[in-house]
């Protein structure tokens, strides 16, 4: 008997250590790019093979890769195949198309799954960018008051109307970064932002207007990507370009409201006038919590501004008949005439870092030089109400009357022209990023 009772010791010993051991914990799948080499190059638009090797103890499930900017932000669709086993080669084909990558360097992120956990490798890249176009100009005109007719003109040069809005205009402005396009009415219409291509609404804002007067009183895409518009509430309120989230709100002194904006650094800059006496003024706040900085009369009515540097801006206007260009001190307030034309300014577009393309009332345009020879007449065109820059090919687009003409701004000619159905209220040109 005792010698049964210890054969089974050894017996019950194995039985209690073998419920005693765990089963062994799932580690992560391990996966490794191959192909493409590191610092590869990849020219836009293209298809990138990308070739890994992944492992798993348990059993792999799925491979995917995808591609990050500098902020570890996917900025394609992902793309995957399924795997199985504890080994697998894939190779899989990812798309890299968006006009919208710049040139730089990016990450390729390769992810092995075996459904419970993922691992990673990482395999860095160089883009280079689609070159720079215009992919279109916008063009918005009145053909009868109450009504906003939307122009587009392709890269061919062919234009036809996209679309007719019963609104009046009170802003427009484009983003090519964001690939929208901005139209708010004044005292009827919201503001959308429509996508280029089939117009449809991304984003918008209602109109509140029940008194009849203009709600929507500007529309500026500004220097930090975003969208300030001013509106009846004696408000200017950023947006973020793409869906309309919002941001700092700048309220303005009672009765003024916005007619043009800037960013300058952390600061946002506008021209207001009150919408009973007329005054105008240079608003600045600071442009992340909207607070107040300062107010600066102006003794001119504003046409243009813009950043000359990190502490002046420059606002283009009129004063008693006269075209004057004044130089802004953002943080004290000091000014000084920097230039006078002998006619009302009626439209100006900046056209290099320094030089502006400046229309007057009696058909001149000239090119203004910051810091150089001043203003140098480039000859006469029909009065032009609008201006526009366009980066890429270095045109300027003017509208006049029913038409819109393409300006060498260097010589002051005019390159091509098309007709629209109305008054030419602004011009936008559309990059493809």
């Amino acid at each position: 008997m005792r010698y049964q009772q210890a054969l089974l010791l050894p017996v019950l010993a194995g039985v209690l250590c073998a419920g005693c051991r765990k089963e062994q914990a799932n580690g992560a799948p391990g996966i490794t790019i191959l192909q493409p080499a590191e610092f590869a190059s990849v020219a836009l638009p293209d298809t990138l093979m990308v070739t890994v090797q992944a492992q798993d103890d348990h059993g792999l499930v799925q491979v995917a890769v995808t591609l990050l900017d500098a902020n570890g932000i996917p900025v394609v669709a992902t793309a995957s195949a399924s795997a199985s086993g504890t080994s697998a080669t894939r190779t899989i084909a990812l798309p890299i198309v968006s006009e919208q990558l710049e040139s730089g360097p990016y990450k390729l992120l390769a992810t092995a799954y075996d459904g419970e956990l993922a691992g990673k490798d990482y395999r860095s890249i160089h883009i280079s960018a689609v070159p720079l176009r215009v992919r279109m100009v916008f063009t918005l005109a009145a053909p009868q008051p109450g009504t906003v007719d939307l122009y587009r003109t392709d890269s061919t040069g062919q234009t036809v109307l996209a679309a007719s809005f019963s609104m009046d205009l009170g802003g427009a402005a484009v983003s090519s970064l964001a690939q929208r396009l901005y139209v708010a009415g004044a005292a009827t219409g919201p503001m959308w932002a429509l996508l280029p291509d089939q117009l449809g609404t991304a984003w918008q804002l209602p109109n509140l207007s029940s008194i009849g007067a203009p709600w929507f009183t500007s529309v500026d895409l500004c220097a930090d990507g975003r969208v300030y518009v001013g509106q009846d509430d004696g408000t200017l309120r950023g947006y973020t370009a793409a869906n309309g989230t919002g941001g700092s709100v700048a309220h303005l002194s009672p009765g003024f409201r916005a007619t043009r904006c800037a960013t300058v650094g952390d600061l946002l800059v506008s021209t207001q006038r009150h919408f009973v006496n007329q005054e105008n003024r240079l608003g600045i706040h600071f442009r992340l919590s909207g607070s107040l900085v300062q107010e600066q009369p102006l003794d001119v009515d504003p046409v243009g501004l813009y950043v000359r540097d990190a502490e002046h801006v420059l606002v283009f206007g009129n004063r008693n008949g006269q075209g004057r260009l004044l130089d802004r001190t953002l943080v004290g307030g000091g000014t000084w005439e920097v230039y006078v034309w002998p006619q009302p300014i009626t439209a100006v577009a900046a056209v290099g870092s320094q030089s502006w393309l400046v229309a007057l009332a009696d058909g001149g345009l000239q090119r203004f030089t910051y810091g150089g020879s001043g203003a140098v007449p480039l000859g006469s065109t029909p009065v032009l109400s609008t201006l526009a820059f366009d980066a890429v090919n270095g045109w300027v687009y003017g509208g006049t009357g029913f038409q819109v003409l393409r300006i060498d701004p260097g010589s002051g000619a005019t390159e091509a022209a098309w007709m629209v159905n109305g008054p030419v209220l602004r011009v936008l040109p559309l990059l493809n990023r």
